[in-house]
């Protein structure tokens, strides 16, 4: 599949995020110097947009673009304040083309919104973001 362009464009999604596989790679960054190594890690695509969707809000572009990057070019670096972050596919063949990432995201944070998306263990609901808005006086014209 990672291969066959022509299937990549009609077909749905296969995957669902709790079901795709990422490495993730930090390195921290001093000085515009950046380090070994400091951690590496295996996990589902979906905790890591969850992590993303709590730092970032949910309606950011940056999200957009990680993952139509990660999703068709199986690879992608974030670089942070502090850190570098690199994201990998585990398995090449999870490789999508940018429709079916969108789908795929759009499904996701559909799922994030419903109500009956609960913490089964802790019994609560999770809060939706809060988004900052930045509202500034009307310019007055000079004359």
């Amino acid at each position: 599949m990672a291969n066959d362009q022509s299937n990549l464009t009609t077909a749905p999604y296969p995957k669902h995020p709790k079901d795709i596989r990422v490495r993730i790679i930090q390195r921290s960054v001093d000085d515009d110097l950046v380090s070994e190594i400091e951690t590496t890690a295996e996990i589902a695509l979906s905790e890591k947009l969850n992590d993303y969707f709590s730092r970032l809000g949910g309606s950011s572009p940056e999200i957009v673009g990680v993952v139509l990057h990660l999703m068709t070019k199986e690879k992608v670096r974030i670089d942070f304040r502090d850190y570098i972050e690199r994201l990998e596919l585990m398995d090449p063949d999870d490789r999508i083309s940018s429709a079916q990432a969108m789908t795929l995201l759009d499904d996701f944070v559909a799922g994030i919104n419903t109500p009956e998306n609960e913490d089964q263990e802790q019994g609560q609901t999770r809060k939706k973001p809060t988004q900052k808005i930045i509202v500034q006086p009307p310019k007055r014209a000079r004359g």
